[in-house]
């Protein structure tokens, strides 16, 4: 396959993976809640939040390690890729025993910590382990292997191989549930079943690549693997902000009312984010032969389609997604999930992250990690400052602003760099590019509500039907400004997903 197909099929892929994770994402954490109350399923949301953070290591060395392939992928020498795999085992085994240490650390603090009252502490001394399997098997074990595959373009084999793991884990949690099983029978179940991907992936790349039994322990091709790792850890720092300061700083319950909107909130962005699926080794390639022409030219297309959808999907989540809460959380009375303010405030965060992915994906590509630190550094002071001050006065809506005004801030950093020192294009286009895609946002979300005002949303066919409607609404409004706006790249875009 070319380069085009292999970037349409990764989107095709991750797309249907989407919609599996969004699937299973509604109907496993609604067992829980009901099985083991707001509480429970807060602290596993916790637990999962502070265990997965040593996902850092996959994005940090992981986009080092996908800059250092493009160019012998390109030009198949397979010695050099095979050396750059070893460097990333390496890496990893070497730091492995620091995050073992972290796992015990927090499996003996976390009930103290958190303040658990639902579980007794060797409960949650267990859970802490028992989620942390899969984690390890992942991230250690796998990750080299994943890093290659994305690399050459094939981000698809590891969607495939994710989205049969999801699915076997709802069918076996809803099963254990109905059959009234522990929650650590349930977790337990779920690492297991989760713990299979590495080993997948470690098979399929045996299969496929021809990688040499080279031992070089000259560091010589990760020579940004620190920089990568600590602008990876400052943002995941921030991703993470939200559910850290209220865990320590609030409740559980307001946890679990933040992972209730974050689990809709977040599977828009990843539906986002699949379109740009593969975009980052797409450009690398460019990058790597110096086609700057084509290069340009593609950007503009793939900027104009994350635009089209953020707007279209992010838009109907604002309409819809306080409507949809109350009905998922009918009867369950613990807590307030009405919270409107804070909804817009986090969709406005994580809608500025699905805008800035253009920028952020070609930085990657061109391997700029030393010149962009202060873009991920920044946005996490901001967020943990901002985070912080506010949680004492606005709860949940306090840790909403920290998140958007460092998105914000994140934002502008990475388009500002992009136009400056790769695209070589005016800042004009990029205020252009912003002030098309609010006027787009603007014109879906307040006529919609104004309609909606005189709707009674009590059933899910009603929300459907209402979503059915905004959808159709916002996909015409959205085609319509960026045919008017940017005609040539809209069709491009078009023609990217449609083209045979």
């Amino acid at each position: 396959m070319n380069r085009e197909s292999k970037a349409r099929l990764n989107i095709y892929i991750s797309l249907l993976g989407q919609a599996v994770v969004l699937v299973c994402g509604l109907i496993v954490p609604r067992f829980f809640l009901e099985a083991f109350g707001s509480e429970a399923y807060g602290a596993i949301a916790s637990i999962s939040q502070f265990l997965s953070y040593i996902t850092l290591l996959e994005g940090g060395i992981g986009g080092v390690a996908r800059a250092s392939l493009y160019k012998p992928l390109a030009e198949k020498n397979y010695v050099t890729v095979s050396k750059v795999i070893c460097e990333i085992k390496r890496f990893f085994k070497a730091i492995g025993t620091v995050f073992f240490v972290y796992v015990i650390i927090l499996a003996f603090s976390f009930h103290s910590v958190a303040n658990v009252t639902c579980f007794d502490s060797l409960t949650t001394f267990l859970l802490v382990l028992i989620i942390s399997l899969s984690t390890f098997a992942q991230y250690f074990i796998g990750i080299s292997y994943s890093v290659l595959i994305q690399a050459d373009q094939k981000t698809y084999i590891t969607e495939i191989i994710n989205s049969i793991a999801v699915i076997a884990n709802a069918v076996f949690t809803v099963i254990l549930i109905k059959w009234g099983c522990g929650i650590l029978v349930v977790k337990l179940i779920s690492s297991i079943v989760f713990a299979t991907r590495p080993f997948l992936t470690w098979l399929y790349v045996k299969k496929k690549y021809e990688l040499l039994g080279v031992s070089d322990n000259h560091t010589k091709y990760l020579k940004d693997k620190w920089t990568g790792l600590g602008q990876h850890l400052a943002f995941f720092v921030h991703n993470n902000t939200d559910i850290f300061v209220l865990t320590l700083l609030d409740n559980l319950k307001s946890v679990s009312i933040y992972s209730v909107y974050n689990m809709v909130i977040a599977n828009v962005q990843n539906v986002v984010a699949s379109f740009s699926t593969g975009m980052e080794a797409y450009f690398g390639d460019m990058i790597a032969k110096k086609e700057w022409k084509l290069f340009n030219e593609k950007f503009s297309v793939y900027e104009t389609l994350i635009s089209i959808i953020s707007c279209i999907l992010f838009g109907v989540t604002m309409i819809m997604i306080v409507p949809f809460v109350r009905l998922y959380t009918n009867n369950i009375n613990d807590a307030n999930y009405i919270q409107p303010a804070f909804a817009f405030l986090l969709i406005g965060a994580l809608l500025f992250y699905c805008w800035m992915l253009p920028y952020n994906k070609t930085v990657l590509a061109a391997g700029h990690f030393r010149q962009t630190q202060w873009g991920p550094y920044g946005e996490a002071i901001i967020n943990i400052v901002l985070s912080v001050i506010l949680v004492w006065k606005f709860g949940l809506v306090g840790v909403a602003i920290g998140t958007l005004v460092a998105t914000i801030y994140c934002y502008i950093y990475y388009a500002v760099y992009l136009v400056k020192n790769i695209c070589k294009r005016s800042i004009l286009l990029l205020e252009k590019r912003l002030i098309v895609n609010i006027i787009n946002l603007l014109a879906i979300v307040f006529p919609c509500l104004l309609s909606l005002q005189r709707v009674s949303i009590n059933n899910y066919f009603i929300w459907i039907l209402c979503s059915f409607f905004v959808t159709v609404y916002s996909i015409g409004i959205t085609f319509l400004i960026n045919l008017m706006v940017y005609n040539k790249y809209t069709k491009m875009a078009g023609k990217l997903l449609l083209k045979k």
